[in-house]
């Protein structure tokens, strides 16, 4: 199985924080611990999450996807366990088959963790893509009594390519024509599928030459051991 790890990025409206929030969200002080997803800054809901298969390399067969959670209200001297159901009526994923949860437990001395979930690339998600739903219950030590939207997540799981958003501008330039074909080259040949032009992740003008010479020198690899230009779903010959 990959190491790979998927963790969802999220500002948490906690102990230091509080004096932001209002006074319909979270009352840390006279519920007890309270235990929700982490949810992203300026939302109202926790956030649901997208995993797809179709951009990570072609031999990969599982992964780990990672939720945190977070418990508000002080730290304790023992283990708490978060107690997480799947709503079996919002999913349609088939458990131990494209997903398996594992036990999310808050160790001592600490205000969160993080809830383990091992997805596998079934033919099931390259033609539809599923989901799970997923909701956390009251346990010992840790109440629910926030924003019932809190304790919901969805994951969804797929192993369908499409186009990033973005390829005209950030890709075209030196990729091309889009095509389904071009970008799984892409990604098996770098193994990335995320060319930002902004941002703290951003890719400079340099890196991204770097990368259109080192998938031609592959293209003409490809070609030299498969006698013949390389084609995409449309017939139209793949150049760089």
């Amino acid at each position: 199985m990959s190491t790979l790890k998927y963790t969802i990025s999220a500002a948490i409206c906690a102990m230091a924080a509080l004096t932001g929030c209002s006074t319909d969200e979270i009352d840390t002080f006279s519920g007890g611990a309270q235990v929700y997803f982490e949810r992203a800054a300026g939302s109202g809901t926790a956030d649901s999450l997208t995993y797809s298969f179709a951009v990570q390399p072609a031999d990969l067969m599982a992964d780990i996807v990672e939720i945190p959670i977070v418990a508000t209200g002080n730290a304790v001297d023992y283990d708490r366990k978060v107690n997480i159901e799947v709503d079996r009526s919002l999913t349609t994923a088939t458990e131990r088959k494209e997903y398996t949860l594992q036990p999310a437990v808050i160790a001592a001395g600490e205000f969160g963790t993080v809830l383990r979930v091992d997805i596998r690339r079934t033919p099931a998600i390259a033609e539809k893509e599923c989901h799970v739903t997923l909701r956390i219950l009251p346990s010992e030590g840790l109440n629910v009594d926030v924003n019932p939207d809190w304790i919901d997540y969805k994951l969804k799981i797929n192993d369908i390519l499409t186009r990033p958003p973005r390829w005209v501008y950030e890709c075209q330039p030196y990729f091309g024509t889009y095509s389904d074909v071009k970008y799984r080259f892409i990604i098996d040949t770098l193994g990335i599928w995320d060319f930002p032009d902004s941002g703290d992740n951003a890719i400079s003008r340099g890196q991204m030459y770097f990368y259109q010479d080192k998938m031609k020198s592959a293209l003409r690899q490809w070609e030299k051991d498969n006698g013949g230009p390389m084609l995409d779903e449309n017939g139209n010959k793949i150049s760089f």
